[in-house]
């Protein structure tokens, strides 16, 4: 069932003998909206009548590969909780019985097996999505052409192509036809229909249909050069960031504060300039991959891993670990996630929530330094060294430290802002578009404020063309605002006031759940 067809069908679950559902199917109109959260749709997250069955043994049995190096939270190292093999297993499992690793990309499956271990962005990208349509992940992310580049596309053409899981398994699928709001079922309700109490996770990763719809859009843009660079906007902005820092750097010793001040605001736009750098195809985003690393000592190599993943699995509980956030912020109860609890950091999150976000900056660069590190990363080593050279040996240590902490808490509390409080989902696959639209906030700003927002204010335009340079998505929003209504999609956009008050609320409301001693 594509996603077009989607609005006007009934509600679906189509279930695997063999495991977890393929794809559950999507709410009619009159019940929801694509991307309308649970909370919109008035489901009660306290109702015993779907609640998961609490579950704590992956917890006290710990993932075989929780000890191995991680990239997704910003807060410990560890991989997703429901991975109990590690891809080199997995792979070596696939070889040994003759199954395969495969994607299907515009309706072609290709076989990963052999290959995975040299994708670039890791092979635990390539396990995750095993049986899944990759097509929107794959344009999303990689050089195809008209975003800059075609590496990525000429690597994918010389793949083997194979047959897809269910030709090959000859999986016995079910279609159980389901009353849209009457279901009786004892799963878990999600815009797809009812998720099995299978676990806090159902690892099985079968395919999810790429929206054809979608593809127009994307189309639409490649054609009137969206993706393409504009060397003069490309100037301005470097050169702002840049002056920011000159301006710190001169008033360092002669007016402490307002150089930490105009160094801090300069880390934030840095890191900001880096995230497009790092998504942009082409030979110029190509040479500045490393300025991240030389003006905020962030490892390219390890946030492109750990951003990436975010992006992939936007809001997908144990897979991104932007959500993931415990012991310091609970987002979701202890009881629903079945992770341990720490009721005397919780009770008070709301308060401390926001004054952490400055510890940001300080956690991405330990992560960093340690991945380079770990990795034996010459190249990436010599640019956190001139930055740490220049940091500690051309700045007053006030200066220094402030400057760091400051513009840490300029983006931890902008980052996080626009996905936190929307739908966190617990599919393991899915259609691409519909997850960016139930998990992602826009926030209406203008003027100075859209400055600092640097780009994170059209947070859902990313989302969908991360490849996009940032000066283009304000005048993208209305046409993808458009696409969304004409295709049955939310839109979500409110001020950074009703943002921020969103998010204080939810955090307080987390510290405020009662949770049985059990847990």
């Amino acid at each position: 069932m594509t996603s077009t067809a989607a609005p006007r069908a009934s509600m679906r679950a189509i279930s695997v003998t063999r495991g977890a559902p393929t794809r559950r199917g999507v709410a009619s109109r009159a019940v929801s909206r694509r991307g309308d959260s649970l909370a919109t749709r008035n489901v009660n997250l306290g109702s015993a009548s779907w609640r998961r069955p609490t579950r704590n043994d992956h917890v006290a049995r710990p993932s075989p590969v929780a000890a191995r190096a991680g990239l997704f939270s910003p807060f410990r190292v560890e991989v997703p909780e429901a991975i109990e093999e590690t891809p080199e297993d997995l792979i070596k499992k696939k070889k040994e019985t003759g199954k395969k690793l495969r994607l299907l990309i515009d309706g072609t499956w290709y076989d990963c097996t052999g290959w995975a271990r040299a994708h670039p962005g890791g092979a635990l990208f390539i396990t995750l999505m095993d049986g899944c349509d990759a097509t929107d992940v794959f344009y999303a992310l990689h050089s195809y052409g008209p975003n800059g580049d075609d590496t990525a596309a000429r690597r994918l053409a010389m793949l083997p192509t194979c047959a897809g899981p269910g030709e090959e398994d000859e999986a016995d699928i079910k279609i159980q036809r389901a009353d849209d709001e009457s279901s009786e079922s004892s799963g878990i309700p999600t815009a797809y229909g009812v998720l099995p109490e299978s676990g806090v996770h159902s690892n099985d990763n079968l395919p999810g249909a790429a929206d054809p719809a979608f593809a127009s859009l994307r189309k639409k843009f490649e054609d009137e050069g969206w993706f393409r660079r504009d060397p003069l906007k490309e100037a301005a902005v470097l050169g702002t960031t840049l002056g920011l820092y000159a301006i710190g750097w001169f008033l360092a010793n002669s007016h402490p504060i307002l150089a930490a001040m105009s160094i801090g605001v300069g880390m934030q736009q840095a890191g900001w300039l880096a995230h497009d750098y790092i998504h942009g195809r082409g030979e110029w985003c190509t040479a500045m991959r490393g300025f991240g690393s030389l003006t905020n000592g962030f490892s390219t190599e390890w946030w492109q891993h750990k951003h990436n993943m975010h992006h992939s699995f936007t809001n997908i509980d144990g897979r991104d670990g932007d959500i993931k956030l415990e012991p310091l912020y609970f987002l979701q109860s202890p009881e629903l996630t079945g992770r341990p609890d720490n009721p005397g950091f919780r009770k008070w999150q709301h308060w401390y929530g926001y004054p952490l976000y400055a510890m940001t900056y300080v956690l991405w660069r330990r992560h960093s330094l340690a991945s380079a590190i770990q990795r034996k990363d010459k190249k990436e080593l010599a640019l956190l060294a001139v930055h740490y050279g220049w940091l500690f040996g051309c700045l007053p240590l006030s200066v220094a430290i402030s400057s760091v902490l400051l513009g840490g808490f300029l983006v931890g509390a902008l980052v996080t802002a626009t996905h936190q409080t929307e739908e966190i989902m617990y599919e393991q696959a899915g259609q691409f578009v519909d997850i960016q639209f139930r998990s992602t906030r826009e926030a209406d700003v203008d003027g100075m404020e859209r400055w600092l927002w640097g780009g994170m204010d059209t947070q859902l335009v990313h989302h969908l063309f991360p490849t996009m340079p940032r000066y283009r998505h304000h005048q993208a929003r209305p046409v993808i605002q458009r696409w969304a209504e004409e295709n049955g999609y939310d839109f979500r956009i409110s001020t950074s006031k009703e943002i921020i008050e969103k998010n204080w609320t939810h955090l307080k409301q987390m510290a405020g759940v009662q949770i049985p001693a059990t847990i």
